[in-house]
C-alpha cells in the first residue's frame, strides 16, 4: 500500500500486487474504502492508516484554554506525557506516573448529556483520584461529578470549561499523582 497524504488532509491510497501491478485507489471521493475491496484487505488498509496516523500526527483533540494549561502543567511539573490509548475515542487520553505506570489523570471529551443529562455539547473533562472521604463534599454535579466512567469512590471529574479555577485543578491534580505512589 502507498499512502499519499495531502495537505488538505486528504488520502490517497494506492494498492499494488506482490509483482508491482498497481490497483485502482482504494478510496471513493469521500475518502471512504470501497464497498467492492475484500474484507481482509479493507482490515490491512484502515490497520495502516491507523499505524500513519500514530506514528506521523500528534492528536489535537482538546481546544479548551483550560485543558491545554493543564496539559502544559503535567508536562512542566512531572514530565509526562498524554497516552492516546483508545482507537474507538481517539480524543480521550490518560497521564500515568512514570515510576509506577499508573493513571492518576484522564482527560476526555463527552457529551455534556452523560455528566448533566441536559445537552449534546462536548466538553472536556479532566479525571483524578481523589480521597474517598473528599469526594461527598467535593460534588455539586455542575462543574464537579463522581469519576465517569471510573470508580465513583476514589475518582472525580472535573469540567474544564473555565468554571473551575486552575489553581484548584493543579492542587487536585497534584493529590491525584501523590494518591497513586502507592
Amino acid at each position: 500500500m502507498e499512502f499519499e497524504i495531502c495537505t488538505d488532509g486528504s488520502v490517497h491510497v494506492t494498492v499494488h500486487s506482490v509483482h508491482g501491478e498497481e490497483y485502482e485507489r482504494m478510496l471513493d471521493s469521500q475518502g471512504t474504502p470501497r464497498s467492492y475491496l475484500g474484507r481482509k484487505l479493507r482490515q490491512e488498509y484502515e490497520e495502516e492508516l491507523w499505524h500513519v496516523a500514530e506514528c506521523c500526527f500528534v492528536p489535537d483533540a482538546f481546544k479548551e484554554d483550560m485543558t491545554l494549561r493543564i496539559i502544559d502543567h503535567i508536562r512542566n511539573t512531572y514530565g509526562d506525557e498524554l497516552e492516546f490509548l483508545w482507537r474507538k475515542f481517539p480524543e480521550n487520553a490518560i497521564v500515568r506516573r512514570r515510576d509506577k505506570k499508573k493513571w492518576y489523570a484522564a482527560l476526555l471529551v463527552v457529551p455534556r448529556f452523560k455528566l448533566t443529562g441536559d445537552s449534546e455539547e462536548r466538553v472536556e473533562i479532566l479525571n483524578l483520584r481523589v480521597c474517598p472521604n473528599d469526594l461527598e463534599h467535593l460534588v455539586d454535579n455542575r462543574s464537579r461529578f463522581p469519576g465517569y466512567h471510573m470508580n465513583k469512590k476514589n475518582w472525580a471529574t472535573f469540567c474544564l470549561d473555565g468554571s473551575i479555577p486552575f489553581d484548584e485543578l493543579t492542587t487536585r491534580l497534584e493529590t491525584s499523582y501523590r494518591l497513586v505512589r502507592k
